[in-house]
């Protein structure tokens, strides 16, 4: 085998290691380091610890005691998305169901998971009866009389909370609803407060992961994270392993923190940047299959020790992970959408792939059709590299007699072999390489068209054909058992794409040998196949369909060929006479 031939295979080889190693789930990053904090950080974390442990069983002392007992009202807020529910106790919110998107027996399902609330505000008592204040243990007074509120449109609606405390010392927490948006804004008002805690902080805490709504229970898991977006850069908490403690505590200008399952989505972002943030995950698991990640993420905003009012604002978002609708909350937070490679996968995702499939949405109500709508574009569009790639092939499969009688003269002298085969290479107008970059080209695109799928929520409960969820394999077996490297069912879609991958395999030029052709043809469709039996069945569809495109495209490609032997502009093309008989070429033959 001669050095080109070479390093053609270990270009195609490397192109199929980075292909599987995309596809597949990503490798959970190993913890990351702490970071070296000074004493005053390191008493604010270790407070945040201490007031996230489990309550503690004992009677209320301190200053704070008289307003740890009472009776909670619930108020109530529906809009056009959700039902939102508020407690008196704490002041927080202890219920968000929405309206469009329900669990996966279609069912409306609550995403709060903290039996206590899912917001608080954390202090630092100086009272060494009670050395940390959690606002989600003392009874607040509503300030309305609503207790059910119905909005619409652009329709708000402001419910304010207040404790009042002694010597004229209150806490006030502000939430306000628009009818059409999973926007609420949050506002904070310490009045007197920092003469009764320790230290320049307190911190603004959202408890608890978001329930689960799919079936696949460890999945979600998998794509459970916990974010803090700080000096412009993203921080991830992935609770991957059971049986730890995770956790993270960057210091740095903060900007938001964020929770999320697969789908959802729940952030505190401030209108000022935070001093730093607090995230800390645990996974629990009852089996190998039922498996759930507990989150906490917390702003750790300023208390100045001087300033007798201090007033805070702040956006929550809590919904889907919808690219649009994360991206107008702002603040850079769609940021917590994984599209792949930040400079390379995510550019395509987001300025190519989102804003097609966000047009075609407006005018095709079924997510199956825009797919294969979206694959037939996308081959329109590589149309070129695939013409491109085909001529390169047959060009080298015209030189192959030459290059083994080459390789056969020189068999004992590889220096001799390499500059006899870059020779011929020159005289005929021939990269050996050349074929392997137009599917290079291709690659992000592809690549980014994944991660898109894989992690849409449009996709989520939507059927086309036999395929009752786009976002879920296409299963019409189920087994009792799990089959090694397949899946413990079988789903249709991948099975047509391998039969698709062969035929095009068949179809398209190649180069090799023709033994490594064969087994090539034979290892791809079954490596696919084992691949993608588990993955959404959107995934299967679109390249089931990009395969049909392509064996179209390449049937005319071929057929063009037939009546073009040799790709315009090559040296290998024999002029022909005006009366269409051969000339002879006016190049010299390479000689052998």
């Amino acid at each position: 085998m001669d050095r080109n031939t070479l390093i053609g295979f270990l270009l195609i080889g490397l192109i199929f290691i980075v292909w599987f190693q995309l596809l597949t789930p990503s490798p959970q990053p190993k913890p990351p380091k702490p970071k070296t904090l000074d004493s005053a950080a390191l008493a604010y974390a270790d407070s945040v610890q201490r007031a996230l442990a489990a309550q503690q069983k004992t009677a209320p002392a301190g200053e704070l005691a008289p307003y740890m007992q009472g009776t909670a009202d619930t108020i109530t807020i529906e809009t056009d998305l959700f039902t939102a529910k508020l407690s008196s106790k704490g002041a927080t919110l202890i219920s968000f169901v929405q309206k469009k998107y329900l669990d996966w027996e279609r069912k409306p399902f609550d995403l709060i998971t903290a039996k206590d609330g899912a917001l608080s505000l954390l202090f630092e008592g100086k009272d060494p009866r009670q050395a940390i204040v959690n606002t989600n243990d003392l009874f607040f007074t509503p300030k309305t009389d609503a207790r059910l509120i119905k909005l619409t449109g652009n329709q708000t609606a402001t419910v304010p909370f207040e404790l009042s405390l002694t010597e004229g010392r209150r806490i006030q927490i502000t939430y306000t609803f628009v009818g059409d948006k999973y926007q609420i804004r949050y506002q904070t008002g310490l009045y007197g407060i920092s003469e009764l805690v320790r230290g320049a902080t307190y911190q603004v805490v959202w408890n608890g992961g978001l329930a689960h709504s799919e079936k696949d229970e460890l999945e979600e898991a998998n794509n459970s994270y916990a974010h803090a977006y700080l000096n412009g850069s993203l921080e991830k908490l992935d609770a991957d392993s059971k049986d730890r403690d995770f956790k993270l505590q960057p210091d740095g200008a903060t900007k938001w923190v964020s929770v999320q399952s697969k789908y959802f989505l729940a952030a505190i972002i401030a209108d000022e940047d935070a001093e730093g943030a607090y995230l800390q995950g645990k996974r629990t698991a009852k089996d190998d299959k039922h498996v759930f990640e507990d989150y906490t993420v917390a702003l750790k905003q300023r208390l100045p020790f001087n300033q007798n009012v201090v007033q805070n604002g702040f956006t929550l978002y809590v919904g889907p992970l919808d690219y649009v609708l994360v991206r107008e909350a702002g603040s850079s937070l769609e940021k917590t959408m994984d599209f792949g490679w930040e400079w390379l996968t995510r550019p395509f995702a987001e300025w190519i792939i989102l804003p097609v499939f966000n047009l075609l949405e407006r005018f095709i109500p079924n997510y199956g059709i825009i797919i294969i709508i979206f694959a037939l574009l996308i081959k329109l569009v590589t149309y070129p590299l695939t013409v491109a790639s085909t001529n390169s092939m047959k060009k080298m499969a015209q030189l192959q007699p030459q290059i083994q009688e080459i390789q056969k003269k020189y068999a004992n002298d590889a220096v001799k072999m390499q500059n006899e085969l870059g020779k011929l290479y020159r005289e005929a107008g021939v990269n050996p390489l050349s074929g392997c970059l137009p599917i290079l080209l291709q690659m992000p695109l592809l690549f980014a068209m994944f991660y898109v799928i894989r992690s849409s929520i449009q996709l989520r409960q939507e059927s086309f054909l036999w395929a009752k969820d786009l976002s879920t394999a296409d299963a019409i077996i189920t087994f009792p058992f799990t089959i090694p490297l397949y899946g413990s069912h079988i789903a249709v879609f991948p099975i047509l794409m391998a039969i698709t991958t062969y035929l095009q395999q068949k179809i398209t030029p190649s180069s090799a040998p023709p033994e490594q052709t064969k087994v090539f043809n034979v290892v791809l469709p079954i490596m696919l196949l084992l691949f993608f039996n588990n993955l959404p069945s959107g995934l299967g569809l679109y390249y089931l369909m990009f395969n049909v495109f392509s064996i179209v495209q390449q049937l005319y490609v071929n057929w063009q060929a037939k009546r073009n032997p040799a790709p315009v502009g090559s040296t290998l093309a024999k002029p022909k006479a005006k009366d269409g008989v051969e000339k002879p070429s006016q190049k010299k033959k390479a000689k052998v």
